[in-house]
């Protein structure tokens, strides 16, 4: 005797149920790839999500806004990644708008040396031209990077110290008061050897 089970129309899966905050990482997941392969898909996939969180449509329409500005944020994050990363492999120097953690905005030409992961954070070790010293500045307080055609020289990194301290109002290293840390390194190819 054969069984026989009721199938589900090809393309579809069964419900599946979501903690709240499982859906929300689903929500900012698909939202911070608005570009990738699958993007129409996913853009299908985040309003379904939304219409489960949220049944009020102008709220939901709310939470889609806001969805498709953490997108955009994602995508300024990555394009400015992108372009630190090549001015480190590359060498060469780099214009950065930077905002200190004071909020302060500046203008900076600095000459990359390394690219540096915390746990925390991602920064960029450069020369600063202004402060005539290395300087470690966090990814995501650079608003603006610009690529130029002049080389960077490469610099003593000793007295470089270690990634600054957790809520360090300059946003760079001091060392006073707590044992140093070896400080994880990334170097991307082409840059220090």
């Amino acid at each position: 005797m054969n069984r026989t089970e009721p199938r589900r129309p090809a393309g579809t899966l069964p419900p599946v149920t979501l903690m709240p905050e499982e859906a929300a990482a689903i929500a900012v997941a698909l939202a911070a790839r608005p570009d990738g392969p699958y993007a129409a898909d996913g853009r299908a996939a985040l309003e379904k999500v939304l219409a489960v969180l949220e049944p009020d449509p102008g709220r939901r329409a709310d939470l889609l806004a806001t969805s498709l500005w953490v997108s955009a944020e994602a995508a300024r994050s990555a394009a400015i990644r992108s372009v630190v990363e090549q001015a480190v492999a590359q060498r060469r120097v780099v214009s950065l708008r930077y905002r200190d953690g004071q909020g302060r905005a500046s203008h900076r030409e600095a000459e990359p040396q390394l690219l540096v992961r915390t746990s925390d954070h991602l920064f960029l070790v450069a020369w600063c031209r202004e402060r005539q010293a290395l300087r470690w500045f966090r990814e995501d307080r650079i608003e603006g990077v610009e690529l130029t055609a002049e080389t960077a020289p490469r610099r003593d990194l000793a007295g470089l110290g270690a990634p600054p301290a957790p809520g360090h109002p300059a946003g760079r290293a001091l060392g006073r008061g707590m044992p140093p840390r070896p400080p994880r390194l990334v170097v991307l190819p082409g840059g220090r050897a």
